[in-house]
């Protein structure tokens, strides 16, 4: 494991782990507890008629190594709504359980009804 050099604003110079995956550019003078390793986001992307392709449901992983309120494990970081939520692996499988759920009796029902809706029906 690589490690990084960061001069925070309570603890001073700290020399830190940092995982293969973080992807770096940590603040200078934050505190301690508020160092972040952030993995590279990814997102599902759609075209939006008017606005181009437009990104939702962005993760990343994510630790706070030094966290002094909440936890310290590795996570994964969603966006929904504009908040990041962080999942541990059963959380992110409950996740990908209700966005497939939401797929099969929601959004595909709907666009079934749409099409008829679309070719006259009522």
């Amino acid at each position: 494991m690589n490690t990084v050099t960061l001069v925070t604003s309570d603890h001073g110079i700290l020399t830190v782990p940092e995982p293969s995956w973080c992807r770096g550019g940590h603040p200078a003078r934050t505190a301690r507890a508020d160092i972040h390793h952030e993995g590279a986001e990814m997102s599902a992307r759609v075209d939006v008629p008017g606005t181009g392709r437009v990104p939702f449901l962005t993760a990343f992983l994510s630790q706070y190594p030094f966290s002094e309120n909440g936890s310290r494990r590795i996570t994964v970081a969603v966006e929904i709504e504009g908040e990041h939520y962080e999942f541990d692996s059963a959380g992110l499988g409950d996740l990908a359980a209700a966005v497939t759920t939401h797929v099969l009796y929601g959004l595909l029902p709907l666009r079934a009804r749409l099409q008829s809706l679309e070719e006259g029906g009522q």
